[in-house]
């Protein structure tokens, strides 16, 4: 049916939430990061920025698992896929 939502296999979506979590996490940590460097707390704005280093690197891992996923695998197989819609409930 044209109206039904696609669908993804559970690794992908684990993959994907784990990616939103990283990348979220990192944008907290560069947040953190800016306004202790704007309020010149600079000993505490250098902690933040070795933080917000391992937060990226993360997040960029996140990104390269969930890239490699994609290109290597098929994720329409019939028996392991899910609604979009469920993703969030990984």
């Amino acid at each position: 049916m044209p109206s039904d939502p696609p669908t993804i296999c559970r690794e992908r979506g684990r993959l994907l939430r784990e990616y939103s979590d990283a990348a979220t996490n990192y944008a907290e940590s560069v947040r953190e990061m800016a306004e202790l460097a704007i309020a010149g707390h600079e000993t505490q704005s250098n902690a933040a920025r070795r933080l917000c280093r391992a937060a990226w690197d993360t997040a960029e891992n996140s990104r390269i698992a969930l890239s490699r996923h994609e290109a290597d695998h098929s994720c329409d197989r019939a028996g392991e896929s899910r609604s979009v819609e469920d993703v969030d409930s990984l």
